[in-house]
């Protein structure tokens, strides 16, 4: 298996394997206008701003064929002596496409060298298209009111959009595959407007060179260069037009930076775009927010507690807030956000048959989170996040055009070769301490002032002297302690002012220190916070001022790939044939800053908490022994390495006896104090503060209670150079003898390779190919999910004579159905006296060798018991895990095309479909701290999903500028990851995920094109589609799980099954010149010319809607704040939401303008566009999701339900709690996002 995987790998990288490189192909014939007889030899080239991307000449029949074509607009060039040069300009070439345009020349006339010019048409009809999809164009794009690639994908008819953007594609699970210039995209897909030159939709029919998708594809192509020099800007604000703070700006300039001998051809171009936006509110909301009023979180930050009333303890301000002291707003507050994109890309024409093209994108973005629960009181925390992607690829493409003339059976050979690698890295933290990980926990210093205590001793005591003679001592005190606190003081810091603040307002309220702060018990009890400690959530509903909202933490994730693709042409064959390799990597690390002190807390002085009982020292006064002093005893065993770093630190004896009070930490001074042996109060100073280093991993993970997560960087975050072992984990150690617990980086691996054949035969034209993958998680994974450590299984039990033998002698006969390799249980793991049952795989039987259902009978009193191999292991070991098998997917696709006449087409495809898993990656120590872990962990073992797709479809050209496609489609995912209980795994159950979940998908989508026709172009259509499945996401079975309902598997609608969808664009627009036909104003008696008021002026509308989508109704009222489970009501999502409907609209004018020299002579054409973009148009409230119990969007029922009214009523404040809970429940997340006006200007030259 080896050899034949190096194997595999040598072919594909001594071919330089891997990236998508994704080409167009132009064919057509060349024909005198006037008689229709085709020319031969004619020279045909097609240019992308001046720039020549491909040429070719016409046989004897006048055909012509160029291949292969970069996606992309051109203008087409045509040339022959004795006829006039034909331009058609604005031809668009799709990826993955044929695209057939002929061309009719003009004789030259005598006198006269004309240039014959006209503009490219789509075609209504093309003969080449078998995928579902559309491909929209950079001029339809620059008329949409929106012109992101999501935007532009949500207008195509199949596409799934609540709200405006792109989400499920026909049904699937998964979202779309975005692709930018060929290069699968991680991280963000975002690059500017203006770059976009075509976004191609494709929900099914996937040629074979794409995989690993079984959702949909968005395949972005950007703009090239330009033989001439040009720019362009882009302003774009909202500001005094809806409150809602959007700004955008954007540049693009292109042209030549070496140019050929013909001034007219670039050799070397270059396209630059970039855009910068920005939005000050990043929680659009249809209903608003609400904040409390300035005043009283003034109040309530400078007086976070009262009084109890009690003699003891406080209550919260802020749970007395009442609506009277709540305003509303308009924007959330602390939301803003900003983005910078660019793209760019070089192309070098270093001969006819070779290009070379280099190019690459980056985005940057910064932003504050929204959170519901601090959006009232602690909105000035929201955690801030920063992204940036950036990408950079090259593409090598050579061709060898055959002459026409030949008669070679194989011509016109091309192959690309694409290189790509991108980088994904986040960071995210508290907008304050960012990554000062020691400053998100720290309140103050918190001085304890000791005592000892001694209790009357109630036996002798025998002390030895320092001569060995023994003395027996009565009636004397003895030393029980030398931690009982006296008083505890605290000094605030500026960390965190205002949590501090809880601690001194609670001194300030209770001046007695007995039983108020007389240690941290007391402050806790009483309402005060330590280090580390968090203010209460207000009922529990919102997160007081200053609470920190996130830790601190980084990642990385990199995308290195290969793609070597070619093609011939073979007699009637076109063959495609290509190579795929693509190597990611990610690491993760997070600490939890905040719970730092907590742990440094419970790390010091661990080991001298029990005193010395075994060496007393004698206490005299006057001769008269009263008092045995016990000090405490040193351990050196428990002693953690944290708590031997920070004495070193510190200058103290590691050894010694000194009790340090971490909480007395001076961040002003770096001073810590301590008490020596004899409980006498010292200051110590730690001179460069504490460090995460000072800890051990073991120390920081605590039994699977993690203070820092980390996979790809040590655990002090730093990367990791080179890839650790996977048993470097188990035998690592540093200097000091400590576990270093090192975690490599996830790197996995896949693999394709494709083979794709298009052919005529007769009318039809078929598109025959297979794909086939190969994913390789590359990470180790269980043995066995249910058995985490080594056991035997029947092979290795069973005697000659088909018995086993038990601890106590007792021979177990075997059934006969029974196989060799499966487990054995027995009735205590320690004790194995009988066997009570088997298993293989998922499949469990009992002792008699049935089947049976439920394996907790296998349990007779200890627990589901394997045959161990070591029945006292604890900790799991490299023995129990295996490599990933890679997965091998072979994905056949076949599709054709049936002209029936020059108006009419059927089509069809047949399409295997496989996409690698997610919820894949396992971090070693979900393992290995197993027994402490709870919630649904990884499956490290998944496989990949897969689909099956068949489609049929027909179009019809309606008139010459319109025609009507309808398309039926049937499609099964499979291997769909869910939620999967392991019951009777060891040593306990656990939750995981597995390859459960299937679904069916049938829909007919209707689409009706509308060419330019007057003023008016239209493209409209309506799906009718009915998705089901067993899961809605990986979670679905959650509740079920939890309630312990065993592993159900029923079909039911999915969420985003709108059963009624509606896509439609609407472009009205007038024209110049003779194409005008607007409202004129004539200036005849002036002799000025008429005034075209509306020329060049137009409106684009999208309608996206339809049906509502369903939700799961329940028959009890439930609230988060309670415990109860949802009670089912009818079926699973077998509610709906009502219909909603979302209009965008764009109001915009071009403008002609000329710059340059005065008299026109010499000058440069300029185009200015003038536009007004509302989004939600009719400021619709479409309700996005509802309450189980109530259906409604703004209230759960909780509230007005009897059964609550108690529970309500014994709140702190009652009216209070009421108006605070109503806020909470009219989740802005419930409804679309509000109307939002922007205008903007674009001006090119």
């Amino acid at each position: 298996m080896l050899r034949k995987l190096l194997f595999t790998l040598c072919i594909v990288l001594t071919t330089c394997t891997l990236t998508l490189a994704q080409v167009g192909r132009l064919q057509g014939n060349v024909v005198d206008k006037d008689t229709g007889e085709p020319i031969p030899f004619a020279n045909i080239v097609l240019e992308n701003g001046g720039t020549q991307v491909g040429g070719a000449s016409s046989d004897f029949d006048g055909n012509y064929d160029i291949n292969p074509i970069p996606p992309g607009t051109y203008d087409l060039k045509a040339t022959f002596v004795g006829y006039n040069t034909f331009i058609m300009k604005g031809v668009v070439i799709p990826a993955n496409k044929i695209t057939f345009q002929d061309v009719s020349m003009s004789m030259q006339s005598e006198m006269l060298d004309a240039v014959e010019i006209v503009d490219y048409k789509v075609p209504l009809i093309s003969k080449d298209n078998t995928s579902g999809g559309a491909t929209i164009t950079a001029e339809e794009i620059a008329k949409m009111p929106q012109r992101s690639a999501a935007a532009v994908a949500a207008s195509v008819g199949g596409v799934f959009s609540s709200d405006g953007e792109a989400g499920n594609m026909r049904g699937a699970r998964d979202g779309a595959t975005y692709y930018v210039d060929g290069v699968r995209v991680i991280g963000s897909a975002t690059v500017p407007q203006s770059a976009i030159d075509q976004v191609e939709v494709i929900l099914s029919g996937l040629p074979a060179m794409y995989g690993d998708a079984t959702g949909g594809i968005i395949n972005m192509t950007t703009k090239g260069p330009s033989r001439t020099f040009g720019a362009g800007i882009e302003l774009e604000t909202s500001e005094l037009l809806d409150g809602y703070g959007h700004s955008r700006a954007g540049i693009n300039v292109q042209g030549p930076l070496i140019k050929g001998k013909n001034s007219e051809t670039a050799l070397l171009g270059f396209f630059l775009a970039g855009e910068f936006s920005y939005n000050r509110d990043g929680a659009l909301s249809a209903v608003g927010h609400y904040a409390a009023t300035d005043e009283w979180l003034d109040y309530i930050k400078e007086n976070p507690v009262r009084v109890s009333g009690t003699g003891a303890g406080t209550y919260l301000n802020g749970e007395y807030t009442r609506m009277g002291s709540m305003e509303y707003l308009k924007n959330s507050k602390n939301t803003s956000g900003w983005s910078a994109n660019f793209t760019g890309n070089i192309n070098v024409r270093t001969t006819e048959t070779i290009n070379l093209t280099f190019g690459g994108s980056f985005n940057m973005s910064k932003y504050n989170s929204y959170n519901l629960s601090s959006a009232y009181f602690n909105y000035d925390k929201n955690a801030v996040g920063k992204d940036q992607t950036w990408r950079v690829y090259g593409r090598f493409t050579q061709r060898f055009p055959t002459p026409q003339e030949s008669t070679s059976l194989i011509k016109n050979f091309y192959y690309n070769l694409q290189v790509d690698y991108s980088r994904y890295t986040n960071e995210y933290g508290d907008p304050d301490h960012w990554d000062n990980i020691w400053d998100y926990g720290y309140l103050g210093k918190y001085t304890i002032y000791k005592s000892p205590s001694y209790g009357f001793a109630d036996s002798t005591i025998a002390v030895t002297d320092e001569n060995g003679q023994v003395h027996y001592y009565n009636n004397v005190w003895a030393t029980t302690s030398w931690d009982y606190d006296t008083l505890v003081t605290f000094q605030a810091s500026e960390q965190n002012p205002l949590l501090a603040n809880y601690t001194s307002k609670y001194y300030d309220l209770y001046s007695d220190p007995f039983g108020h702060y007389q240690n941290f018990t007391d402050i806790q009890l009483g309402g005060g916070l330590l280090n580390s400690d968090a203010g209460s959530a207000f009922y529990g509903l919102y997160s007081a001022p200053g609470t920190i909202q996130s830790n601190y933490g980084y990642g990385e994730s990199d995308k290195f790939s290969v793609d070597l693709n070619g093609a011939l042409t073979v007699g009637n064959h076109e063959l495609k044939l290509g190579f795929q390799y693509e190597q990611r990597s990610s690491r993760s690390y997070g600490v939890n800053g905040y719970r730092l002190w907590y742990l440094m807390r419970n790390l010091s002085n661990f080991h001298i908490q029990q005193l010395d009982i075994a060496n007393p020292e004698v206490v005299s006064y006057d001769g008269f022994v009263d008092t045995i002093r016990y000090y405490r005893k040193y351990d050196e065993s428990s002693q953690y390495q944290f708590d031997k770093n920070l004495r070193e630190a510190l200058g103290l004896d590691v050894n010694g006896l000194d009790w340090i009070n971490i909480d007395s930490y001076d961040f002003n001074d770096n001073t810590i104090q301590y008490y020596d042996k004899n409980g006498v109060m010292h200051t110590a100073t730690l001179q460069d503060g504490f460090d995460i280093s000072m800890f051990t991993p073991d120390e920081l993970t605590q039994d699977g209670n993690s203070y820092v997560s980390y996979y790809g960087y040590d655990y002090q975050g730093n990367k990791i150079k080179e890839q650790p072992t996977f048993e470097d984990f188990f035998t690592q150690k540093d200097e000091n003898g400590n576990y270093t617990r090192p975690v490599g980086s996830f790197k996995p691996v896949y693999m394709a390779g494709y083979i794709q054949d298009k052919f005529a035969f007769k009318d039809l034209i078929f598109n025959v190919g297979v794909r086939v993958d190969r994913f390789d998680a590359n990470q180790k994974v269980l043995k066995d999910p249910y058995i985490l450590y080594d056991y035997k299984t029947v092979g290795d039990l069973i005697d000659a004579n088909g018995c086993i033998k038990m601890d106590d002698g007792t021979l177990v006969d075997i059934p006969d159905n029974i196989g060799d390799d499966f487990a054995v249980y027995v009735n205590k793991v320690d004790e194995r006296t009988s066997i009570v049952g088997y298993r293989s795989g998922n499949v469990w039987y009992g002792e008699d060798g049935r089947e049976i259902n439920n394996p907790t009978t296998l349990d007779k009193g200890s627990g589901i018991s394997p045959w161990l191999v070591d029945p006292s292991q604890q900790k799991i070991s490299t023995t129990s895990f295996k490599d990933y098998d890679p997965q091998w997917s072979v994905m056949p696709r076949i599709s054709f095309s049936f002209p029936i006449s020059d108006e009419a087409l059927f089509f069809a495809h047949y399409d295997v479909l496989t996409s690698r898993p997610s919820n894949i990656y396992t971090n070693i120590y979900t393992y290995y701290y197993f027994d402490q872990i709870s919630g649904a962990i990884n499956n490290p073992s998944l496989k990949p999903s897969q689909t099956i797709d068949y489609e049929l479809g027909f179009t019809q050209k309606l008139t010459n500028s319109s025609s009507m496609t309808i398309t039926g489609y049937y499609r099964e995912i499979r291997n769909m990851i869910q939620l999967y209980r392991y019951t009777g795994a060891y040593p306990k159950d656990y939750t995981s995920y597995s390859n459960l979940d299937f679904s069916t998908v049938k829909g007919i989508t209707a689409s009706y094109d509308l060419r330019r026709t007057k003023n008016v172009r239209l493209r409209a259509s309506y799906t009718l589609q009915f998705s089901d499945a067993t899961g809605a996401s990986t979670s679905t079975m959650a509740s079920l799980i939890a309630a312990g309902v065993p592993n159900l598997r029923s079909t039911f609608p999915m969420p985003w099954d709108r059963r009624h969808q509606f896509n439609i664009v609407l472009d009205y627009r007038f024209g110049e010149g003779k194409d005008y036909n607007g409202p004129v104003t004539k200036r005849e008696k002036s002799g000025k010319k008429p005034i075209n008021w509306l020329q060049n002026t137009g409106a684009s509308l999208t309608v996206n809607g339809g049906s509502g989508t369903p939700y799961t109704a329940s028959e009890n009222i439930t609230s988060p704040l309670t415990s109860q489970t949802n009670i089912l009501a009818g079926s699973m999502y077998g509610s709906r939401l009502p219909w909603s409907f979302r209009f965008d609209l764009r109001i915009d004018k071009d403008i002609n303008l000329k710059v340059g020299k005065k008299d026109g002579e010499g000058g440069r054409n300029a185009y200015m566009n003038i536009y007004l973009q509302v989004l939600n148009l009719l400021d619709a409230r479409n309700i996005m999701g509802v309450y189980s119990a109530t259906g409604n969007p703004d209230d759960d029922g909780y509230l007005t339900a009897p059964e609550w009214q108690r529970e309500i009523n014994t709140q702190r404040d009652p009216q209070a709690y009421r108006d605070l809970y109503s806020l909470y429940v009219n989740y802005a997340g419930n409804y679309s996002q509000p109307r939002q006006i922007r205008f903007g200007v674009i001006f090119n030259f």
